[in-house]
């Protein structure tokens, strides 16, 4: 068992949670800006988004080694571990299986851009950089040291309604303010979902790629291809993505009952060494 050290801002659980999802997501979008400067610069002709999201996933890589050398000589393992990789995508199943059947409804409605790989590619950004920002390093931090299982639910609401809230400065891109609320509310059961799949396994990766490939599912769009992916209305295809958001909340309830409290815990104390 690894001794503990003590951490002046880090060991403030609450604040240290804003700090770090705040640093993490200006690191990331500083990555992407360069990344977008650099692709246009070296490539005219291509989306700047495509080579953002790129930067945005070595972005984000980078930050979560940089998190682990901080923390390894306390026996940190870190968050990119292959700890119940397929078990995390079978529970992530049912929400993404509706949540695809929207987007593909979607497509019917608004129309399909065909640009895959851009989409692809774009997706990084919000699927590595997101994750990595509002769940990965922020809630790893809060979970070094947690003895209970009042604290497990603190970050899974904390962490979840955050992510949320986020979305509704959407609004401020020109987005509809209704579309934008109601995506807002979306993306709490969205995170539920992804936050307590994270709490449950320790590992962002299955995290990361769901939230990069429904995104990208999302880009095909016509009509996010024109307005620059910022939602100006709703079809049928979104509420039935949005029912996705109700599946991802049932699922998040189901794994966060208490009863799993111990088994929580006793994976995030192995993570840290403790």
């Amino acid at each position: 068992m690894s001794k503990k050290i003590e951490h002046p801002v880090f060991d403030h659980k609450i604040i240290s949670y804003f700090l770090i999802a705040f640093c993490t997501l200006m690191a990331i979008s500083i990555g992407s800006l360069i990344g977008s400067i650099i692709g246009k610069l070296i490539f005219p002709s291509f989306d700047t988004g495509a080579t953002g999201g790129i930067a945005s996933a070595l972005t984000s890589v980078a930050m979560a080694v940089i998190f682990w050398l901080y923390f390894k000589r306390e026996g940190y393992k870190g968050i990119l571990k292959g700890h119940k990789f397929g078990w995390a995508f079978l529970m992530l199943a049912p929400f993404l299986a509706v949540h695809y059947a929207g987007s593909v409804v979607s497509w019917s409605e608004f129309g399909f851009s065909g640009k895959v790989l851009i989409a692809i590619l774009s997706a990084l950004t919000p699927g590595f950089g997101e994750e990595m920002s509002f769940r990965g390093l922020a809630v790893a931090n809060f979970m070094r040291g947690v003895k209970d299982g009042k604290s497990i639910k603190l970050i899974f609401w904390l962490s979840s309604i955050v992510f949320g809230l986020v979305h509704l400065m959407n609004i401020t891109a020109g987005g509809d303010v209704l579309s934008c609320i109601i995506q807002s509310v979306y993306a709490i059961g969205v995170g539920m979902v992804f936050c307590a799949v994270y709490l449950r396994t320790g590992n962002l990766w299955p995290m990361m790629i769901a939230h990069a490939s429904v995104d990208c599912m999302e880009f095909l769009r016509g009509d996010l291809d024109v307005s620059g992916g910022v939602m100006v209305g709703l079809g049928v295809g979104d509420w039935i993505t949005i029912a996705a958001s109700g599946v991802g909340v049932v699922i998040a309830l189901f794994l966060m009952n208490k009863k799993h409290d111990e088994e929580i815990i006793a994976l995030w104390n192995k993570k840290w060494g403790q």
